[in-house]
C-alpha cells in the first residue's frame, strides 16, 4: 500500500537508539582489538601465565615448550592479578585514612 507523509510519525527516540547502536559496535570492535593484544604473538593464545624471569604475560605453551622461558619462575596470571588488585585496594585505603586525617588537620587549622 503507498505511504501518505501524513500516515508518518514521529519516532523521538530512534536516533537515540542508532547512537546506542553505534556506541555498541564501537565497542565490539575495541574489546576485539584488545582481545587481539591478549594473545601470545607466537602461539596466538591467551596470555594466561606470568613470567618472573622476564617480567611479562605468556601463554601456557610458552611456559612448557617456548624454550626461552627454560629454567624461569611462573604463576598464573589470574593469581597475579588478584595480588595486584589487593595491593591497589590496600593502597586505596590508605589514601583514604590518609585523606581523613588531611581533611581533620585542615578543619583544626581552620578552627
Amino acid at each position: 500500500a503507498p505511504l501518505q507523509l501524513r500516515e508518518l510519525v514521529n519516532c523521538r527516540w530512534a536516533e537515540e537508539v542508532t547512537q546506542q547502536l553505534d556506541t555498541l559496535q564501537l565497542c565490539n570492535l575495541t574489546k576485539h582489538e584488545e582481545n587481539e593484544k591478549d594473545k601470545c604473538e607466537n602461539h596466538h593464545e591467551k596470555l594466561s601465565v606470568f613470567c618472573w624471569t622476564c617480567k611479562k604475560c605468556i601463554c601456557h605453551q610458552c611456559a612448557l615448550w617456548g624454550g626461552m622461558h627454560g629454567g624461569h619462575t611462573f604463576n598464573p596470571l589470574a593469581e597475579i592479578y588478584e595480588q595486584h588488585v589487593t595491593k591497589v585496594n590496600e593502597e586505596v585505603a590508605k589514601l583514604r585514612r590518609r585523606l581523613m586525617e588531611l581533611i581533620s588537620l585542615v578543619q583544626e587549622v581552620v578552627r
